[in-house]
C-alpha cells in the first residue's frame, strides 16, 4: 500500500511548534507521501528543523516574489523512505521539479520532469499574449512541486485564492491553471500517470460548499476545474468525489473569523485528482483505469488532531471552540499493487542538498579575513563593525581571531552576550579587559581614540519587544571614554543569563556588578524596580472592571438576546466604522443554535458627523 496525504497546513514553522518536531507531525499523519501546502516559508527562513526529519526526505518550493508581504504560500513535499541511496521505495521519487511552466529549473540546467518548456510569447484565449516573465511570475509565487515516482508524477498544488474584483489577480489565476493544464496534457500525451493533490481553493460543485448561490457552478474557476474531471469528459478522476458521490457535508475548509467548524460550514477546496492507465497489461483502458485498479480509499481526515487538544482556544465570539492550528483538514488516497521501482538515489533537488541547510562552501579567501569589531550604539548596543581589531585577545591561531558571537540581540532571537571564542576562556577575556572589543568613534580607528562620536545612532533590534520588557528593571550598560573601552554588567557577560551575582573582587572594576537592588537571605540580587503583585493585580481586576462594563454598553442580537460582537469595516467607503453582530459561529440558515444574522451600526460619534 502507498498512502499519499495532502494539507494545508497554514504555516509550517507553527503546526511543527504544536506537534514538538517535524517528525511528529509526519508521523501523526502516517503516510508515505505527504503534501503540504501554504508553508509561509521563504528561502531565508529554511531550516532543518522545518524541512529535515529523520526517514523522509524532503522537496520544497518557497516564493520568490513577497515584495512587503512577508513569507507567504509555499508547498513542501515529504517521502517516507529507509534509505535516500540505492533504493526501490516508490515513495522515494527518481526526479523532481520546482514550478511546473518548465523554466525555474530549465534555466538551471536541471532535469525537466517529462521535458516541458512553452516557446514565448504565446497567444491564449482570454488571456492575451502571454511573455516569460508571465510565466515566470506564476513559478515565483513558490505555488507547485513536481515529484515523479516512477508509476506515476505527483503535482503538490497550492492554487491562488482571488477576490472577483481584483482583475490583475484574476488573470494570474486563470494563467495558472491554463498554463498547469498543458503541462498535464503534455504529460499524459506521453503516457504518464498524473496525480494533483493539493489546496486547489475551487469547490467544484454546489455539493462542495455549504452556501452555494444560484449559479455556483458557472463561475469561470469551477467550470474550469468541471472540464478537467471525468464525469464532464475531462481526463482526471475526482478521487474523493468518485468514492463517495452522494455524501453532503463533505468539507476540508473552514473559516476561523466566523467559528465556521463548530456546525460544519465550510467547503472542499482540497483535492486528490488522478489520471492514467492502471499498472497492469490490458488493452481496455476504460475498464483499467489507475482510479480503478488500484485505489482503495479516499477520505477526509475529520479526525486528525490539527493542533493541541489539551489547549483549545475559544472562537472571538466567546461561546464556539475551534482547534488552534490550520483552517484545513487533511485528505489521504491509499493505492494497492504498486510495485517497487528500479534501483535509485534521491534527486539532487532534495532538500538535503540546500545550501540553506547544508550550509555553503567557503572559499579560501573567507580564512584570510581580518577580524571584525563591534561598536557600540544606542547605549550601549554591541553591533557589528567592518573595522579591523587588535589580534591579541587570541592568540591560538588564525581561525581564532574573530569573535563568534558577540551582541545583545543575535540575528535570530534576541539573546544576552555569549562571548565564544575557539581555544580561550574567562580569565582571558577578564585579564585582557575586554580589549578585542573596542568603542569605534570613526572608520578606521580601531582603538576608539581619535575622532568625534558617531552622530547617527541607530537601534539594532532582533525582535518587537513584547509587553514584558516594560515591567522589567533597567539594564546598566556605560562607555568608558577614556580607555574606549566597552563597560558590562556582569549579568550579561558574566552570569550569561543567570540572575546577577553579588560582586566579585576578583573581577576587574570594570566588570563589577551596577545594577542597583537589595539581597535577601539567599544572598541573591533582587531588582528594586520590580512590580509589586498587588499592583498587578489591582491592575487585572480593572481590565476586568472595564470589560464588564464594556459587555453591559453592547446591543443584544435578536435572534438569542446575547450580548453582540463589535467588528470594524476593513476597506471600501465605510472603512474603519465600527458594527455589531451576532456572537454566534456561523451555521446553515436552518439551525436555529447558530449566527442569528443580526447586523447594527454603532453610532457615529458626533465630530464625525459634524465633518
Amino acid at each position: 500500500m502507498v498512502k499519499i496525504v495532502t494539507y494545508n497546513v497554514n504555516g509550517l514553522r507553527p503546526r511543527v511548534a504544536q506537534h514538538g518536531s517535524l517528525r511528529r507531525l509526519l508521523d501523526a499523519l502516517d503516510a508515505d507521501i505527504i503534501c503540504f501546502q501554504e508553508t509561509k516559508l521563504s528561502r531565508q527562513d529554511l531550516s532543518a528543523d522545518v524541512i529535515m526529519a529523520e526517514g523522509y526526505e524532503a522537496f520544497v518550493s518557497c516564493n520568490r516574489s513577497a515584495k512587503g508581504r512577508g513569507a507567504y504560500s509555499g508547498v513542501a513535499t515529504f517521502c517516507r523512505v529507509t534509505s535516500a541511496f540505492s533504493s526501490q521505495e516508490v515513495a522515494l521519487p527518481v526526479a523532481a521539479e520546482e514550478g511546473f511552466t518548465g523554466l525555474q529549473d530549465y534555466a538551471k540546467n536541471s532535469e525537466i520532469v517529462g521535458d516541458f518548456v512553452i516557446a514565448t510569447p504565446v497567444e491564449e484565449e482570454g488571456l492575451g499574449e502571454i511573455t516569460r516573465e508571465d510565466l515566470l511570475k506564476v513559478d515565483n509565487e513558490g505555488r507547485c512541486i513536481i515529484t515523479d515516482h516512477g508509476h506515476f508524477v505527483l503535482f503538490n498544488i497550492y492554487g491562488p485564492a482571488v477576490e472577483a474584483d481584483d482583475k490583475e489577480r484574476v488573470r494570474f489565476k486563470l494563467l495558472f491553471y491554463k498554463i498547469l493544464q498543458k503541462r498535464w496534457e503534455h504529460l499524459l500525451a506521453l503516457g504518464k500517470r498524473v496525480f494533483v493533490v493539493g489546496d486547489l481553493n475551487i469547490a467544484p460543485a454546489s455539493i462542495d460548499r455549504c452556501d452555494a448561490p444560484p449559479g455556483f457552478e458557472k463561475q469561470m474557476f469551477r467550470e474550469w476545474l468541471r472540464s478537467m474531471l471525468r464525469e464532464h469528459g475531462g481526463p482526471f478522476f475526482d478521487a474523493f468525489r468518485s468514492k463517495h458521490p452522494e455524501r453532503a457535508g463533505a468539507y476540508t475548509c473552514f473559516n476561523q473569523k466566523i467559528g465556521a467548524e463548530e456546525y460544519n460550514y465550510g467547503s472542499r477546496i482540497d483535492h486528490i485528482l488522478i489520471s492514467g492507465a492502471c499498472l497492469h497489461h490490458c488493452d481496455s483502458a476504460e475498464d483499467h483505469s489507475i482510479f480503478c485498479c488500484h485505489v482503495e480509499e479516499c477520505e477526509i481526515m475529520n479526525h486528525f488532531k490539527r493542533g493541541n487538544s489539551e489547549n483549545l482556544s475559544k472562537w472571538k465570539g466567546g461561546r464556539s471552540i475551534k482547534l488552534e492550528g490550520s483552517d484545513h483538514i487533511p485528505v489521504y488516497i491509499l493505492l494497492k499493487e504498486i510495485p517497487e521501482l528500479p534501483v535509485h538515489n534521491v534527486p539532487p533537488s532534495a532538500a538535503r542538498y540546500l545550501p540553506e541547510v547544508r550550509g555553503r562552501q567557503q572559499s579560501i579567501v573567507s580564512f584570510f579575513n581580518k577580524g571584525k569589531t563591534y561598536e557600540l550604539q544606542d547605549a550601549g548596543r554591541l553591533v557589528l563593525s567592518e573595522d579591523t581589531v587588535n589580534d591579541s585577545y587570541c592568540s591560538d591561531g588564525l581561525e581564532n581571531k574573530t569573535i563568534a558571537k558577540v551582541g545583545l540581540a543575535d540575528a535570530k532571537g534576541g539573546n544576552l552576550p555569549s562571548l565564544i571564542c575557539k581555544g580561550g576562556d574567562l580569565d582571558q577575556w577578564r585579564n585582557e579587559g575586554l580589549s578585542g572589543i573596542s568603542y569605534n568613534r570613526q572608520k578606521n580607528s580601531p582603538s576608539g581614540t581619535k575622532g568625534a562620536p558617531n552622530k547617527k545612532i541607530k537601534r539594532n533590534l532582533s525582535s518587537q519587544p513584547t509587553i514584558k520588557s516594560f515591567f522589567q528593571p533597567p539594564r546598566s550598560e556605560t562607555v568608558n571614554v577614556s580607555t574606549s573601552t566597552l563597560v558590562t554588567p556582569v549579568e550579561t557577560i558574566y552570569c550569561m543569563n543567570q540572575p546577577c551575582v553579588p560582586n566579585d573582587d576578583s573581577l576587574p572594576e570594570s566588570m563589577q556588578c551596577t545594577t542597583s537592588g537589595t539581597k535577601d537571605q539567599d544572598n541573591t540580587n533582587v531588582s528594586s524596580c520590580s512590580l509589586s503583585t498587588d499592583k498587578c493585580n489591582a491592575a487585572a481586576l480593572e481590565w476586568q472592571r472595564i470589560q464588564q462594563k464594556m459587555k453591559m454598553t453592547l446591543p443584544r442580537c435578536k435572534g438569542h438576546r446575547e450580548p453582540c460582537i463589535p467588528r470594524s469595516v476593513k476597506k471600501g467607503p465605510n472603512i474603519g466604522r465600527l458594527f455589531y453582530v451576532c456572537p454566534r459561529a456561523q451555521g446553515p440558515a436552518s439551525n436555529p443554535e447558530a449566527n442569528c444574522g443580526h447586523f447594527q451600526w454603532a453610532p457615529v460619534k458626533s465630530k464625525e458627523k459634524r465633518s
